[in-house]
Formats: C-alpha cells, sequence, structure tokens
C-alpha cells in the first residue's frame, strides 16, 4: 500500500512520528516535506499533518484528487492544535475537515501511531475509555474551596479538578501521552465529546460555584450580570482560552479574534499564556527541538529568580538534550528504528514526548525507582514581572505571569 505524508505548518512533531510507519515494511511509505513542490500522482493513503491556513487549499485539493483515503493525523490537522491559539490574534488556522472531504480524523497532540495504522488499514479503532476511567485519583465533584494555578506535588490521589486544578480528563479519552502519570492535568488532546472545551468550562465553572465573582445589578428585574471588578473566579483562571480550548479553538464556535497580531503566528500563541503552563506549551509546539526550546524558556527563568537547580536536575537535563542531538539525526536519515530507540529514552526522562515532567526547578515524577526523588523535585515557584532571556527567545512577563510580549527565533527551532 502506498502511503504518502505530507507536512504543512509547524513543529513537524507528527510528520516525525510518521517514521515509525517504515517499521516491518507494511507500506511503501513517502514523507512529503513541502506540498507545494509536491509532483502529483495517484497514491493510495495520503496523511495530512501539521497546522492549515484557507491558502493552503489549492494543495490539499490537488493531494485529495489524488488520494483513494485521506487522513488527518494529530490535532493540528484535526481541529487545528495548539498553534490555533493564535487565533485569537486573527489568524485562520483551520481544521482540515473544513477545507477538503477527508476520512478520518486522528486526533492527539502527539497523534498515536498505532491508531493511524489502524485507519489505513481500514480497521475499525477500538473504542477508548475515558480518561477518567484510567486515572489512578479520585474525584468527589465538590464544591471548591478555591482555584488554584500551581500544585504542590504532595497528594497523588485527589483528583485534579478537586484541588482546585483545571483538569481536561472529564471531557477526553485515554491517550498514550497520558499527562496525567507526570503530576501533569490533561489539556484535553484528544476530545471525547464535541465542543470539548465549552463542556469543560460548564463542569468546570459548576465545580466552582462558591468562588466569589463580581456581579452588577440589572435593571427591569432581570438576572445579575457579570461585573467589571477583578474577583476570586477571574484572577485565579485569566487565561480560559489558553486552557480550556488548547487543541479545539477552532472548533469552539468562537469568532476569530480581532486583536492585531502582535508578530508571527508562533510567538502569536504564546501571548496571553500563564509562565507556569509555558513548559506545557512549548513541549507540544517545539518538534525535534522541544527539549531545547523548553529548557530556554524554563532556564532563563530559574536563572533570573534565583530558582535553585540540582545537579541531579541538571544531569538528567543534559541527557535529554544529548538525545535531542541524536534524535534529529535520526530524523534526517529517516531510521525508524532508531527514533524509536530514542524516543523511548526521552520518554523515560521527560515522561513523554509533550515533556510533561519537566518542570521549573526539576521534575515532576520520579524518573529512576532507586532516585531519592526530592534530589530533583519541581515545586511551586513565585511569579515574577519582568523580561527573560535565552539565546534564541526573549519574553516579558506581567505582575501575574502572562506573557506580554515574545521574540523568536524561529529559525533555531
Amino acid at each position: 500500500m502506498d502511503v504518502k505524508v505530507f507536512q504543512f505548518n509547524g513543529c513537524k512533531k507528527c510528520f516525525n512520528e510518521s517514521l515509525l510507519l517504515k517499521e516491518g515494511s507494511k507500506y511503501r511509505v513517502e514523507f512529503v516535506s513541502n506540498p507545494k513542490n509536491w509532483k502529483e500522482e495517484k497514491v493510495d493513503v495520503s496523511v495530512i499533518t501539521g497546522y492549515l491556513l484557507p491558502n493552503d487549499l489549492e494543495h490539499l485539493e490537488r493531494i485529495k484528487n489524488n488520494s483513494t483515503k485521506i487522513i488527518a493525523y494529530g490535532d493540528c490537522t484535526a481541529t487545528g492544535g495548539v498553534f490555533a491559539l493564535a487565533n485569537q490574534k486573527g489568524h485562520e488556522v483551520t481544521p482540515l475537515t473544513n477545507l477538503v472531504e477527508i476520512s478520518s480524523n486522528v486526533h492527539g497532540c502527539l497523534g498515536e501511531i498505532e491508531e493511524l495504522k489502524l485507519v489505513i488499514d481500514g480497521t475499525k479503532v477500538p473504542k477508548l475509555k475515558s480518561l477518567c476511567q484510567v486515572c489512578s485519583r479520585k474525584a468527589t465533584c465538590d464544591y471548591l474551596e478555591s482555584i488554584n494555578r500551581q500544585i504542590e506535588l504532595k497528594d497523588s490521589e485527589t483528583c485534579f479538578n478537586d484541588l482546585g486544578f483545571l483538569c481536561s480528563g472529564f471531557t477526553a479519552t485515554e491517550c498514550k501521552e497520558k499527562c496525567i502519570d507526570y503530576n501533569t492535568p490533561c489539556r484535553g488532546c484528544k476530545p471525547s465529546i464535541d465542543r470539548s472545551g465549552i463542556r469543560m468550562l460548564a463542569m468546570f465553572g459548576t465545580l466552582a460555584g462558591n468562588i466569589e465573582i463580581a456581579t452588577e445589578h440589572s435593571v427591569k428585574g432581570a438576572t445579575d450580570k457579570l461585573g467589571d471588578e477583578v474577583d476570586d473566579l477571574t484572577d485565579s483562571l485569566p487565561d480560559v482560552v489558553g486552557n480550556f480550548f488548547r487543541f479545539t479553538l477552532p472548533t469552539s464556535g468562537f469568532p476569530k479574534g480581532r486583536i492585531p497580531s502582535s508578530g508571527s503566528l508562533l510567538e502569536d500563541v504564546f501571548i496571553g499564556r500563564l509562565i507556569e503552563e509555558i513548559p506545557l506549551i512549548t513541549g507540544l509546539l517545539g518538534g525535534a527541538k522541544s527539549i531545547s526550546l523548553t529548557l530556554k524558556f524554563i532556564e532563563s527563568y530559574e536563572k533570573a529568580n534565583q530558582i535553585e537547580v540540582s545537579e541531579q536536575t541538571k544531569k538528567y537535563r543534559n541527557k535529554l538534550l544529548l538525545l535531542e542531538t541524536d534524535l534529529l539525526k535520526a530524523i534526517e536519515s529517516e531510521d525508524a528504528p532508531k527514533y524509536r530507540e530514542l524516543t523511548d529514552k526521552i520518554r523515560s526522562i521527560a515522561g513523554n514526548m509533550n515533556l510533561s515532567n519537566v518542570f521549573y526547578g526539576g521534575f515532576k515524577s520520579i524518573i529512576d525507582p532507586n532516585d531519592d526523588f526530592n534530589e530533583y523535585k519541581a515545586h511551586v515557584f513565585d511569579v515574577v514581572e519582568g523580561t527573560y532571556k535565552n539565546g534564541s527567545i526573549e519574553y516579558t512577563l506581567d505582575p501575574i505571569g502572562i506573557i506580554k510580549e515574545i521574540k523568536i527565533n524561529e529559525e533555531l527551532l
């Protein structure tokens, strides 16, 4: 079976993951990194990766007209993904299904290669459990006393939502990356329902029913409306879009944002995001260089604010950087076995390919059972206003830890 994988825009993480289609020589796989220059030919299955824009339509139609089956692989292609957060700034990241007729979506960030193989073969994908069904934490669904932006890692038994820390597991299915195993709440990369962000917002809003919120009296006996003052609820959720709609903004039903762009589409993804969420975002969109990008953000903040970093943390970080260098070589040579070996090693330290275990000051969960976890355990840190710089990145935080300005040298990614 002929399979062609086309990379459009973005980090190439799913494009790189599709190298694993070469294992076992079941498919005749070709990778097309620049669809604009593709010479048309008939193909059994076309796999589309990366985020899409309206001006990609011409090239997508050429692929569609020459393909028996066309598959959206990964959230960027299926629902807009993390890059679609830039739509707040007027960009038009668009799901593939809104541009051409497709055969199937393979959700996830990363998209799961096992599921992609089933879809390529025309085999029914087994029904997945909800994430809550496979989570070891237990929920009570009691009303919250507070909403928290950072969680101490001492409690490994209570549902993140019950601790006041948003977790979208209620509206997501189980996935290979399974961030919750690394003391990291789910942000919903594999939604279990349509408009999952809206549903999760309603769910979390119900749990927050006892949290103070500012209202104004409405005339003529109508229900009170939201006020403009800062209150406990809005102060605790300063980035509703980035947290509830991280992967699904174009499918949420919201209109395109009218705020002027701050620079490139990549830079616009980061504007309005929270400092504690940055490692979760850079781990998603840094592609084969997500490790170095994530550590540049983290280490610039640690150095400026004198956050203590242990020698063991540094050793594990250096090991990750060496693995990243080797991974780039494996990708360039299209060496699927080496790619699997290296990504397995990265997962053993970083938790998954989204680096959910990597954080400020250390790691969120133990890496080796023989380790003393206290030597490299991450911890809650103070939010400090300022400008931070490390090589190819420079960003500015406001007093509550929201990124207001950012510059990224994308040529180094």
